[in-house]
């Protein structure tokens, strides 16, 4: 018996002992451990994993980054917060974070780790989610590429769209990666353009860009269209739980082949698809010219606007087009204005403002551009035609150039015989004095106000411009060239202008005529100030030397 009891009490006091380890064991683990909200999930359901301690933390001091290979993991939440109950302080420090399995099968949470101690790992059961929607499902990305063959210097056009088939707030982590190609250039064509649309009954976000694809050097190359990548969330109306789903498209490939330039092409190389280059020629007024003959005159103004409009070349493929114009014309040339097409098409625009200086014949050239065509592989030519522009004098014909008389040289005769001359001389000489002796005293003794009994007008003189001159700033205000052109000339004939006038006059009329035809807004102030400028220096002095005529015409008051 006595042994049965020492057996007894030795077994009580051992069961003791345990009992004492455990629970010491159990609260030492409690101050740090790790629970899942679930641990049996479908593929790509969404559950808690919350991480806590008893001590004070900071929240970077548990990295996540070990779950990536196996979770989709939304953005960690930490929170600390201090109890004092009855004088007894405590302290709590707690992570959250929302995760997803990537696969089925049995997924490992490993454990972690702070200042020594550990939590468990946790293992979560997951199986297939058959009602799980796919990537294409919910997003789906569509491309056409217009060429796939090309020579050095052609462009193809590539339309990528991207399809987003359910609630775009919904999204998560996207990133488009855009196309690619090595060996060849490639850069957007346009911006991207957002868009809500319809398709198969559903209401879908689409986003359409173009890509403008060119060939530097022949050989062969891949390219691959844009790539969409990201996650979805979605709720089960089932079960109400949360789940995400990882979207990842696969890029569609194409293969290009670039061609040898041909070694027997002459001029700028240009390769195209398709060329049109065509004109339209205006007159002053803005009115079409339908003939390839047109009667003008001096100083009024035609333009000439070519287009030219390439299929498969960038901005940059276009040639410089060169127009030698006469010299008996004034050419003004405007910035080349470019746009694209909605189906790629690059149209340059060159405008011209051409202006006879001179009367007669005048052949304007034509222009001709060499291209190869890639359909047919051959090299062609497109051609547009001048135009004969019969120039006639200007409406205000100039005042005829009177020749000054030559002097007739005074002839000398010499009398022997002075007879009654120098008597009869004598005599005028005395009353000539006398009469200039009666005209002083009446200056210094007549009425003092009589210099002032004159009207205010007299006092004023001639205006400081002349109607001409005002016309012509009227017409530089209204940007009208034709109607400058009529009334300079008016003004010019009314002038006595020297050949070094007549060149100042026509480097302030060729610099007007740049500023007026160039291109502007509609809205734009032509400055013609330094052309005013001159032409009141012009009126002034030739006011001026009038004065003096007159002043010394005038003789003296008898």
């Amino acid at each position: 018996m006595v042994t049965m009891k020492t057996r007894i009490q030795r077994l009580s006091v051992f069961l003791s002992f345990l009992m004492l380890s455990l629970m010491s064991l159990n609260a030492y683990a409690d101050s740090f451990y790790a629970t899942v909200s679930k641990n049996h999930v479908v593929q790509n359901e969404v559950f808690q994993l919350k991480i806590t301690t008893d001590e004070k933390a900071s929240s970077d001091d548990i990295d996540f980054s070990v779950l990536q290979k196996n979770f989709m993991m939304g953005r960690p939440n930490f929170g600390h917060s201090v109890t004092i109950i009855n004088g007894d302080r405590s302290a709590k420090s707690e992570w959250t974070i929302s995760l997803a399995a990537k696969r089925t099968g049995i997924v490992t949470i490993p454990s972690f780790k702070l200042n020594g101690k550990m939590t468990q790992s946790i293992a979560i059961q997951v199986t297939k989610d058959s009602d799980a929607p796919t990537t294409n499902d919910l997003v789906e990305v569509q491309s056409h590429l217009n060429r796939t063959t090309l020579y050095p210097g052609e462009s193809a056009l590539l339309k990528a769209r991207l399809i987003v088939k359910a609630d775009t707030r919904r999204l998560q982590n996207t990133d488009i990666e855009p196309p690619k190609v090595n060996g060849m250039e490639l850069k957007p064509a346009s911006k991207p353009n957002q868009y809500q649309s319809v398709q198969n009954g559903m209401q879908v976000t689409v986003v359409d860009q173009d890509f403008r694809i060119t060939a530097q050097k022949p050989g062969d190359f891949t390219l691959t269209e844009p790539k969409f990548t990201g996650s979805m969330i979605y709720g089960n109306d089932y079960d109400g739980s949360t789940r995400i789903v990882s979207l990842e498209t696969h890029p569609k490939t194409y293969q290009m082949h670039v061609e040898n330039k041909p070694a027997n092409y002459h001029g700028v190389w240009l390769p195209t698809s398709k060329l049109n280059l065509s004109q339209q020629w205006k007159d002053g007024h803005g009115n079409p010219i339908q003939t390839h003959t047109f009667k003008t005159k001096v100083g009024d103004s035609i333009s000439r606007e070519i287009t030219l409009k390439v299929a498969g070349v960038s901005q940059n493929q276009l040639p410089d087009i060169q127009i030698n114009n006469p010299d008996t014309v004034r050419a003004y040339s405007e910035k080349p204005h470019f746009e694209t097409t909605d189906n790629g098409d690059v149209v340059m625009t060159l405008k011209q403002v051409i202006i006879p200086r001179q009367k007669g014949n005048i052949e304007l050239p034509k222009v001709s551009l060499n291209w190869w065509d890639v359909s047919a592989k051959k090299e062609r030519t497109t051609t547009i035609d001048g135009m004969s522009l019969q120039a006639a004098a200007s409406d205000d014909q100039p005042l005829p150039n009177v020749a000054p008389q030559p002097q007739t040289p005074a002839k000398v005769i010499t009398k022997t015989d002075p007879g009654y001359w120098p008597y009869l001389t004598a005599t005028f000489a005395l009353l000539w004095m006398v009469t200039l002796a009666l005209a002083i005293y009446w200056k210094r003794h007549g009425q003092p106000n009589e210099a002032n009994a004159q009207s205010p007008s007299a006092t004023k003189g001639s205006p400081s411009r002349s109607a001409q001159a005002l016309t012509i700033e009227q017409a530089i205000q209204r940007r009208d060239g034709i109607a400058i052109n009529k009334a300079l000339n008016a003004w010019r004939h009314s002038m006595v202008l020297t050949a070094e006038d007549e060149v100042l006059l026509e480097q302030e009329k060729t610099q007007l005529d740049a500023a007026l035809y160039a291109r502007h807004d509609g809205t734009t102030t032509i400055d013609g100030s330094s052309l005013l400028n001159f032409i009141k220096h012009i009126e002034r002095k030739q006011k001026k030397q009038r004065g003096r005529k007159q002043k010394g015409s005038e003789l003296p008051p008898l």
